[in-house]
């Protein structure tokens, strides 16, 4: 067969240019501890172990399908027994760090249940590495000993090698609180002025979604001077849940520092990944009754970041949202973006 001229000449600006192309296909989810984070002996569960276990089956089921490089996990409990299975029942490696615990000393103190974390899971080829870690707000966690009553927050980082490069992987979870946003504050008020809810508990809504941006706006802070001095100028993904909407304030910091949202790159879709009108455990566990279209909460607080050359978006989705046996994987949807990885000239 013959080869037409515009093949020859593409060949040729490809092979002189040096341009090739790898990929690699992130994905990040909290894949929900399933406590209600009541109780100092032991917390409150939601599910059953049974339950939990199903849960977890279908995890490791859709994540298979989606076949990740790179997998980032948030509220993994209890480490590092979780970790450590879902990597070896992947077949990747895996770093991992505490991140609540409340009072422990070694695999030993309250709550009992309480072990919870962030985790990443990376295929074998790709060398995965620690690269620190650094602790946001709470009281004192460490892989031996905890000693903490509020919440507390992390980043962990990791490098992977593809070819030439190296990519530095940040996953991190941020406090949750309300929204501190006009929308939020203006439907609260509502509620108050026309008596759904009183004074004092007017009071303390307000004051912990006030409380919580500025709790969020710390980790963004902090958070990006560990990454600055631990990344430097490589490539970098950030990933986790944030618990904070794109044109807040916190994630507005993360943005200013060079972050691209991965997701919003390639899609105009809004792409809520918690979801109370779609997820079934958010649905059963946390709500009274199913929400309306016009009053269920759909937001986006999962994401993937960038920055730095050569990540280029060249896919982003919600994923982790298939519902099996009446189950969703988690409360939280997952999202995955494949990034190609362009060979510098």
């Amino acid at each position: 067969m013959k080869t037409k001229p515009i093949q020859i000449l593409l060949t040729a600006l490809f092979l002189y240019t040096g341009a090739s192309a790898d990929s690699l296909k992130v994905v990040t989810i909290n894949v929900w501890s399933g406590l209600d984070y009541i109780g100092s002996l032991k917390m409150g569960e939601y599910e059953s172990a049974d339950i939990r276990e199903q849960r977890y089956q279908i995890l490791l089921k859709q994540l298979k399908e989606l076949n990740p490089d790179v997998i980032a996990l948030n509220e993994a409990n209890k480490l590092p027994r979780y970790a450590r299975r879902i990597a070896r029942d992947l077949g990747y490696n895996q770093i991992h760090h505490l991140g609540v615990a409340g009072i422990h000393i070694g695999p030993l103190g309250l709550p009992v249940n309480l072990r919870e974390g962030d985790v990443v899971l990376a295929k074998k080829h790709l060398n995965l590495q620690s690269a620190g870690r650094r602790q946001l707000s709470g009281g004192h966690v460490g892989r031996f000993c905890t000693f903490h009553f509020a919440d507390a927050t992390q980043v962990i980082g990791a490098m992977i090698e593809l070819g030439f490069e190296k990519i530095f992987l940040f996953n991190t979870h941020w406090h949750a609180s309300r929204y501190a946003n006009r929308a939020t504050l203006e439907k609260i008020t509502q509620q108050y002025l026309e008596g759904e809810i009183g004074d004092d508990q007017y009071l303390n809504i307000v004051t912990d979604a006030v409380e919580g941006k500025k709790w969020r706006l710390s980790e963004a802070r902090r958070m990006i001077e560990f990454i600055n001095k631990t990344a430097g100028q490589n490539p970098t993904i950030l990933m986790g849940d944030f618990n904070d909407l794109f044109d807040s304030d916190p994630i507005r910091v993360l943005r200013e520092s060079g972050f691209r949202d991965s997701y919003s790159q390639v899609n105009r879709k809004p792409g809520p990944t918690w979801d109370e009108r779609l997820n079934r455990n958010i649905q059963q566990h946390y709500l009274a009754e199913i929400p309306t279209p016009e009053t269920a909460r759909r937001d986006r607080i999962d994401y993937i970041f960038y920055r730095g050359q050569p990540l280029k978006v060249r896919r982003s989705a919600v994923v982790l949202n298939k519902v099996e046996d009446s189950l969703h994987p988690s409360d939280h949807f997952g999202v995955m973006t494949i990034f190609e990885i362009e060979e510098q000239p």
